[in-house]
């Protein structure tokens, strides 16, 4: 067990390895940047890739992509939770992901559904180009997508966070644009807009559709006076509570509903965080919301017991987590092939010949495969086949 638990230990802690012997800058991420025609202009967009290596027995691997409205508020926050939760300090909670952040121009203009000139709550003449919310999201679908799937290893599973407009600019894509997005992470929105006309004029597709496989995670800041309850608050009239009230409004509906279909649906109330500071914690929890399936608790010590028997717990957990992704996810071949020599090294060899079987049969065109087969027979003192294994993997990995 020692020695998985070093080939573990090694693989999730390469890069501070790799950041303890250099004095190199850290790197989070690249600007690029696309004209859209149908905004009319040029667009900036940060990119964060998965800092760890990938999977030597998948190096092609794609993962799952972030969309982050308001890109320079929350782009390096969110980067950074993705790195933590996707194999940071041994957690993996969460899968590797891209992290796409957009930059605004005219965020008005961009993250807002209809045109509402002269909204209360706002300064006099912010709202002024209001509107073009459909236009923005039809940017990200025809434009920004493709381009992101053409320069980044994107596999089909999205999410996207926006914060107060951002956040109903999320609303709209999970209302609008059904499957653009497969998470919808929602932080103090301002479902208001229109004294709540729009919310309440579409809210109502949520029960004409299907909307199995997708998540929704809404974050309500306490934005009013403190000393005003979460159940006086729902009766009061005055303006300056409408912001809550309608995230309160709108809250109650999908609860209402939710029993009935298949939204896959979590609230949280913030007391102690007004609407700016709601975001980070609301990010930090939709995270652990969004993907919590994908984690698996490892079971140490049984597993390495001769009278295991569950060895296939492992394979059905990958294939749920692609059923839930949307897209084939199989067991990382790196853990795989260290269960595999850890049971060769306890004797175990029929279970340790699944697991390679396993990996042999997700990585058939991987050299790493053939390597650890060929392991697997010269402990069993079969040295022709043992060799015939390495000349195999020797093969492939100089054509690689």
């Amino acid at each position: 067990m020692k020695t998985l638990i070093l080939t573990i230990g090694l693989f999730v802690s390469s890069t501070f390895f790799l950041v303890a012997q250099t004095k190199k800058l850290m790197i989070l991420g690249f600007r690029d940047s696309i004209y859209s025609k149908i905004l009319g202009e040029k667009r900036e967009i940060l990119v964060h890739l998965p800092d760890t290596p990938a999977d030597e027995f998948a190096p092609d691997q794609k993962y799952p992509v972030i969309y982050v409205l308001d890109a320079g508020s929350y782009f390096q926050t969110i980067a950074a939770i993705s790195e933590s939760k996707g194999g940071g300090s041994g957690n993996f909670s969460s899968p590797k992901v891209i992290v796409v952040g957009i930059v605004n121009t005219d965020r008005m203009r961009d993250l807002s559904p209809t045109h509402w000139p002269n909204p209360p709550l706002v300064p006099a003449g912010m709202a002024a180009s209001s509107g073009d919310g459909e236009k923005f999201l039809g940017f990200i679908e025809k434009e920004l997508i493709p381009h992101i799937d053409s320069i980044c290893p994107a596999a089909p599973h999205r999410t996207i966070i926006g914060h107060s407009l951002g956040g109903l600019a999320a609303i709209n894509a999970l209302l609008n644009h059904k499957g653009l997005f497969q998470n919808h992470v929602v932080l103090d929105p301002t479902t208001w807009w229109e004294k709540e006309n729009w919310i309440n004029s579409v809210k109502n597709k949520l029960t004409l559709a299907d909307y199995s496989n997708t998540s929704v995670f809404l974050a309500i800041a306490h934005s009013v006076d403190k000393s005003l309850s979460i159940e006086a608050l729902k009766t009061d009239t005055n303006l300056r509570t409408l912001p809550m009230r309608s995230e309160l409004n709108f809250d109650q509906y999908i609860k209402s509903i939710i029993g009935a279909h298949p939204l896959i649906y979590q609230s949280k109330y913030y007391p102690d965080y007004d609407h700016g500071g709601v975001a980070l914690p609301g990010i930090i929890d939709a995270m652990g919301f969004i993907y919590n399936f994908y984690g698996i608790s490892f079971p140490f010590p049984g597993f390495f017991a001769p009278d295991y028997s569950e060895d296939g717990k492992l394979a059905a957990h990958y294939e749920m987590v692609s059923k839930r992704l949307g897209y084939k996810v199989a067991p990382p071949g790196e853990l795989i092939n260290a269960v595999a020599h850890e049971l060769m090294g306890s004797k175990q060899f029929d279970r340790a010949k699944k697991y390679l079987d396993l990996n042999f049969k997700n990585y058939p065109n991987s050299y790493k495969s053939y390597e650890a087969m060929g392991d697997y027979y010269k402990e069993l003192g079969k040295r022709e086949l043992s060799d015939g294994f390495y000349k195999k993997a020797g093969v492939m990995k100089g054509k690689g």
